[in-house]
């Protein structure tokens, strides 16, 4: 059984906080298995990850893409994929590349909730770690009903958010075994989100630019 943080941003995601060379040792810290990085609409972070890789840190190249009704998180691609493109399109990318594709925090407040009905997704982010009361139910509740796998990631902006909330797969130390196990549906997700209030300090530190 092995414990991912399935989405992660790093100083190559315009809001994003946390250093590309940090990430793997945080991770190890946090006592997870591994992380994707999923940096908002770009996929250079990738290369210079690479450097920093160990042999008992399992990283799985992501981004997470800007649709016309809201992100997506694409897990195991190599090639970037526009923003901007309607969901649909955007998975159907995904998929031609082998991916798998997440709806990301589709009930979080200011996004578009139509997401997770756009489009056929291989799974719903049920659990993020920066989504507050009842963004994280919802997600749950229609996954449940439509039958789609449910993954959990931190979301995070900053190193100490890593691994806050997780997803476990009983799947080998590789990537297309966790690809498998998400599309296999054999997920669990635990972990606890950051509070309320840690969620709109930092969300005001963002808007002021500090």
């Amino acid at each position: 059984m092995i414990k991912l943080d399935l989405h992660v941003h790093s100083t190559y995601s315009v809001d994003g906080r946390c250093d590309i060379k940090d990430l793997v040792r945080i991770a190890k810290k946090k006592g997870i298995d591994g992380f994707a990085l999923t940096d908002h609409n770009t996929i250079e972070g990738h290369k210079v990850l690479s450097r920093f890789r160990r042999n008992d840190v399992l990283i799985i190249p992501g981004v997470e893409i800007t649709s016309s009704k809201g992100h997506i998180v694409a897990l195991g691609i190599r090639d970037l994929i526009p923003r901007g493109l309607e969901p649909a399109e955007v998975v159907e990318r995904i998929k031609e590349q082998g991916g798998v594709a997440i709806a990301a925090h589709p009930f979080v407040l200011g996004r578009n909730p139509s997401l997770v009905f756009s489009a056929k997704f291989d799974a719903v982010e049920g659990l993020n770690g920066r989504a507050f009361f009842p963004a994280n139910q919802l997600a749950q509740k229609v996954a449940h009903n439509l039958k789609l796998p449910m993954v959990a990631g931190s979301d995070a902006h900053r190193c100490d958010e890593i691994g806050c909330v997780f997803t476990k797969l009983n799947a080998h130390f590789s990537i297309d075994s966790v690809l498998e196990e998400i599309r296999k549906g054999r997920t669990t997700i635990g972990g606890k989100p950051l509070s309320f209030p840690k969620v709109l300090w930092r969300s005001l530190i963002k808007v002021f630019g500090k």
